[in-house]
């Protein structure tokens, strides 16, 4: 009788131990689940990334999108920046001529440019006081900026670039035409 009785509560410890794992991993699992969730790394939501970026109102705020979409890499940002008819045209030494491309093939490009390169800088010098606050609708926009763009660890390249740009129906401002004087 005394085995049968040790059997009986080894069966009733296992069955309060089987209940007792239950019930705490259903305790548990949501506990971990939540907790697994957060990161204590992580910015508050609409803190600085929201704060970063301009509307574009002004052509210093399209300038400051176009040096962050480097900056970071941001293609959608890149692509917020250029008009839907927007041409880049550039002086091809191998050729002797200047050439030019279109949005599509300058997205793919910027795009393959930062999936390659961890390190890209865009700084932009010497913005005409003119450009940087102005803001007015209807009216294209030409003016020149000394830009400094550093590609991984290459030396960087300074230029200037002789930008077109207009405000759209949205109220941002986009770059019509990039012309290249490196």
């Amino acid at each position: 009788m005394i085995y049968g009785q040790a059997v009986t509560l080894a069966g009733a410890i296992s069955r309060l131990s089987s209940k007792f794992l239950v019930n705490s991993l259903a305790l548990l699992i949501p506990l971990l689940v939540t907790v697994g969730c957060l990161n204590p790394f992580a910015p508050e939501e609409g803190s600085a990334g929201a704060q970063t970026w301009t509307d574009q109102k002004t052509v210093g705020g399209l300038l400051e999108n176009f040096g962050l979409s480097y900056d970071y890499r941001d293609s959608l940002r890149y692509a917020d920046c250029l008009a839907r008819s927007f041409e880049f045209t550039y002086y091809d030494d191998k050729n002797g001529r200047d050439d030019r491309w279109f949005r599509d093939t300058d997205l793919k490009t910027t795009g393959g440019l930062f999936r390659y390169y961890d390190k890209i800088d865009l700084e932009w010098n010497f913005i005409p006081v003119y450009a940087e606050n102005f803001s007015q609708p209807d009216t294209t926009l030409d003016f020149i900026v000394k830009f400094n763009l550093t590609i991984g660890d290459e030396p960087p390249l300074i230029g200037y670039a002789h930008f077109s740009v207009r405000m759209g129906d949205d109220g941002k401002f986009r770059v019509l035409q990039w012309r290249d004087n490196l």
